[in-house]
């Protein structure tokens, strides 16, 4: 999570600092710019991505799957049922930087 974190803040305040050569005469919009750009960065790293799994994976969990209570980075189980259907949910940096 602390990742997550530092990584947000070094876009944000690139974002001010690009944006303050545009903006010299108000010195608030820089500084509104780093903190949209922060904000929205944390906003993405942490959404949710679910991936289906396939049945055969399916059979060759250990332990099974319905007994599973894994939870990730923001207290979101790992394994979720919806329509009869199994999803391995991780949130997107965990997705793009791990599997």
């Amino acid at each position: 999570m602390s990742f997550v974190i530092g990584l947000c803040i070094i876009l944000g305040v690139v974002a001010g600092g690009l944006a303050y050569p545009f903006f010299r005469q108000r010195v608030w919009i820089p500084l509104a710019v780093g903190i949209l750009v922060f904000a929205g960065c944390i906003a993405w790293f942490l959404t949710p991505v679910c991936v289906a799994i396939p049945d055969e994976e399916l059979a060759n969990f250990n332990p099974p799957i319905d007994t599973r209570t894994d939870t990730g980075m923001i207290g979101q189980r790992y394994f979720q049922q919806r329509d009869e259907i199994w999803f391995h949910c991780k949130v997107r940096i965990a997705r793009q930087m791990f599997f």
